[in-house]
C-alpha cells in the first residue's frame, strides 16, 4: 500500500471511486499471488515415505 508521503501516491475522491473494481482488483491480485505462490511450492515438494504409526506415544 502507497504512502500519502509517497510522491506517485494520488488522492481519490470517494464518489470516484468504485468500490465494484477496487475489490474485484483486490481479489485478482490476491488470486494471482496465491497462484505464483503455488507454483513456486509445487517444484519445492517432496513425496514423504509413509511412516508406520508407533504406538504408545
Amino acid at each position: 500500500m502507497k504512502s500519502i508521503l509517497d510522491p506517485s501516491f494520488r488522492y481519490t475522491k470517494s464518489v470516484d471511486t468504485d468500490l465494484r473494481k477496487t475489490f474485484a482488483r483486490i481479489r485478482r491480485e490476491q488470486r494471482n499471488r496465491v497462484q505464483a505462490s503455488n507454483d513456486q511450492n509445487s517444484r519445492k515438494v517432496v513425496p514423504m515415505h509413509d511412516r508406520k504409526h508407533v504406538s504408545g506415544f
